[in-house]
C-alpha cells in the first residue's frame, strides 16, 4: 500500500503517468489517515480533482466515499485559508523589517509553496524570516517590536505576528559539527546579500517578499533535512519540498547552464555540485562528492 500512496503522490505533483492500477488498488481511509500524518492533505486533494477529470471511469470503480470526500475538501479549505493568512503575514513582517532597516529573506514555508502544482496546497508551518544582521541588534530590535517566549535558540528565537508564529533567525540552520558549522555559517555570509534582494511575489497579490534562490536552497534545505534527521525526524512534507527544490534546480540550472544567478559555490572540499560565482553560464563547477574523512 505504502508504493500505491507513492505513486499517488507523484501524480499529484504534476506526473503524467498512467495511475488506473493505483486507483484500483487504493485505500481512500488509508490515503486520507497517511496525508493526515504527514501534512499533505491539501496536496493529495489537488491529486483528486485531477483524477474527477482524468480518470472518472477508474473513480467509478474505487469510489471515494461521499462523507471522507466532504471532510477531505472542508481540510483542503482551511489549508487554503492557512495559506492567504500565512501569505499576507509573511509580505506584511517582510515589509516591516526592510522598513527598519533589516535585510531579510523568508526562508521554506511561502517560497516552497510556490513550486507546488497549486501554492495553496502546501500545508503552511510558522514563517521563519533570517535577519541578515548581527545576534545582538537582532535580539535588541526583537524586544523593542515583538513579544518573546522564553525559548531563545542557537539559531532563532520565536515570537508571533497577527496570530501566526514567527522564527526570526540569526543563521538560516547549524550542524552538529562545529567544524562543518562555522564552514556552514561562512557560506550563509557569504551568500546573504543574493538572498535578501531576491524579491518575489505571492499569489493573488498577496505582496513581495524575499526568498532565498534555487541553487542556495539545494544546499540549505539539505543542511535543514540533516538537521531534522537526527533530531527531529523527517516527515514526507520537507522531503516533497526538497524534491521540488532539486527539480527547480535542475531544470534553472543544470539544463541551461546559466548561474548568472546564482553565486553560491561551497568552501573547500563541498559535498555536492555548486555553482562557480564566475561562471556566468559557462560551465559547472565540479566539487568532489567526498571530501576528507572525519
Amino acid at each position: 500500500m505504502i508504493y500505491t500512496f507513492f505513486a499517488f503522490q507523484r501524480y499529484c505533483l504534476g506526473s503524467k503517468s498512467d495511475v488506473s492500477k493505483v486507483i484500483a488498488g487504493m485505500d481512500w481511509q488509508e490515503l486520507y489517515s497517511f496525508a493526515s500524518k504527514q501534512a499533505l492533505l491539501g496536496l493529495c486533494f489537488e491529486g483528486i480533482e485531477r483524477l474527477g477529470k482524468e480518470y472518472p471511469e477508474e473513480l467509478r470503480l474505487n469510489p471515494i466515499g461521499r462523507e471522507l470526500l466532504m471532510t477531505w475538501m472542508g481540510k483542503a479549505q482551511q489549508i487554503r485559508r492557512q495559506n492567504m493568512k500565512v501569505n499576507a503575514v509573511a509580505s506584511k513582517l517582510f515589509s516591516m523589517l526592510r522598513e527598519d532597516g533589516l535585510r531579510c529573506c523568508i526562508l521554506k514555508g511561502q517560497g516552497n509553496a510556490l513550486m507546488y502544482p497549486n501554492p495553496y496546497s502546501r500545508t503552511p508551518g510558522d514563517i521563519d524570516v533570517w535577519i541578515d544582521a548581527s545576534r545582538e541588534r537582532i535580539m535588541e530590535y526583537a524586544q523593542k517590536k515583538y513579544e518573546l517566549g522564553d525559548d531563545i535558540r542557537l539559531q532563532h528565537l520565536e515570537t508571533s505576528l497577527d496570530g501566526v508564529p514567527v522564527e526570526l533567525h540569526f543563521f538560516p540552520c547549524s550542524m552538529n559539527n562545529p567544524i562543518y558549522h562555522a564552514r556552514l555559517q561562512k557560506w550563509f555570509k557569504r551568500n546573504a546579500d543574493l538572498q535578501c534582494s531576491h524579491i518575489v511575489g505571492l499569489p493573488d497579490g498577496a505582496g513581495d517578499i524575499a526568498i532565498p534562490t534555487t541553487a542556495f536552497n539545494v544546499v540549505y534545505q539539505l543542511t535543514h533535512l540533516y538537521h531534522h534527521f537526527f533530531d527531529e525526524g523527517i516527515g514526507m512534507r520537507q522531503i516533497i519540498d526538497y524534491f521540488l527544490v532539486v527539480n527547480d534546480f535542475s531544470k534553472n540550472v543544470f539544463l541551461d547552464y546559466d548561474f548568472s544567478n546564482h553565486p553560491v559555490p561551497l568552501s573547500k572540499e563541498g559535498s555536492t555540485f555548486s555553482p562557480s560565482p564566475s561562471s556566468s553560464g559557462r560551465a559547472l563547477k565540479k566539487v568532489p562528492v567526498f571530501g576528507k574523512t572525519n
